[in-house]
């Protein structure tokens, strides 16, 4: 069994899931009704254990790789079911998020190109943001 472990860098505090550990930003976005949940692997209420999920409730959503930026950004490279990439979350040290998202078509040609800023707040653990 592969599991691949993601941090994520945020100020001076490090995000950094553990094997039973999982990080959880709530991101509010311009122009989303919804926040946006970004959880890191391994506890994102899937089996594939190696991708962060993006989506309206904690742990589950789009699957998304996760590629640290050497400056300390963190960006989210979501994907759909199929594995096209549909949008790009950056998350900023200082928990300011840009997400920019498109479609692809067929053809490879971009569609709907959009852009909106947010930002963001980290959870404790993936039922902490729920508000129950």
């Amino acid at each position: 069994m592969k599991v691949v472990v993601a941090a994520l860098v945020v100020g001076a505090q490090m995000i950094a899931p553990t094997i039973s550990h999982a990080d959880v930003l709530k991101c509010k976005i311009e122009a989303y009704n919804e926040d946006i949940f970004i959880t890191t692997s391994p506890d994102t209420n899937q089996n594939d254990g190696q991708y962060a999920r993006i989506g309206i409730s904690p742990g589950i959503g789009n699957r998304a790789f996760v590629v640290a930026d050497r400056m300390g950004a963190v960006a989210f490279v979501e994907l759909n079911a199929d594995g096209t990439p549909i949008g790009l979350l950056t998350v900023q040290k200082n928990l300011r998020v840009i997400k920019s998202t498109q479609s692809i078509d067929p053809f490879g040609a971009v569609q709907a190109p959009s852009q909106s800023a947010g930002v963001c707040s980290r959870c404790v653990g993936p039922k902490a943001c729920v508000p129950y």
